[in-house]
């Protein structure tokens, strides 16, 4: 069996895919189909020996990154790339520290500073709606919370964008609690979700 080879297929537009083919016309065809473009529409196929030893893919972006590519930071969405010359402060935070390109999982920052501050926003958010949950879940007993949105990293009921689906026994579907303003309920289950909450209202 034939070894793989790095291809970089572009479209002349903003798309472009490392693919992993034993041929120049396979890899040609297969990026093409990726982003959604035919043969003609391919602009070029390129060999890039220094990514084979990365078959069969995925290509960790720091290694891209090596190679010439950018990307913008997970965090504060400055430009990450191997001069890291366009990095620009955040005012909560010195990203002056440490600007070296930092790799979590595919996820490119410009500096440990900006992965760790993500990492927290991650946390609080996760946090944020295991909270959600259990208040749903409280205040409306027999419930079962099915999703949890949080708008950034914590509770806040500005602008709707905290809230939770749940069912409720005897409900046909699944209703909305906004976090802040209450609970959203189809008008079929309105006697239901009345008769076992009465004190909250629908």
């Amino acid at each position: 069996m034939k070894p793989l080879k790095a291809y970089e297929v572009h479209d002349g537009g903003d798309n472009w895919e490392i693919v992993f083919a034993t041929n120049s016309a396979t890899a040609r065809r297969e990026g093409g189909s990726e982003m959604g473009c035919d043969w003609d529409g391919v602009e070029y196929c390129r060999r890039r020996p220094a990514l084979d030893q990365f078959a069969p893919g995925p290509v960790p972006p720091l290694a891209l990154i090596e190679q010439g590519w950018h990307f913008e930071c997970f965090h504060c969405g400055c430009r990450v790339d191997e001069e890291m010359e366009e990095i620009e402060a955040d005012p909560d935070f010195d990203t002056w520290s440490d600007p070296e390109p930092v790799q979590k999982g595919q996820f490119v920052y410009c500096s440990q500073s900006c992965a760790s501050m993500d990492a927290a926003r991650r946390r609080g958010r996760k946090a944020a709606e295991a909270a959600l949950i259990d208040l749903v879940e409280t205040k409306y007993p027999g419930s079962t919370a099915t999703h949890a949105h949080v708008y950034g990293d914590r509770l806040e009921s500005e602008h709707g964008h905290c809230s939770a689906t749940f069912t409720f026994p005897g409900g046909k579907f699944a209703a909305t609690y906004k976090f802040g303003d209450g609970a959203w309920v189809s008008q079929c289950d309105a006697d239901a979700f009345r008769a076992l909450y009465r004190k909250e209202g629908a």
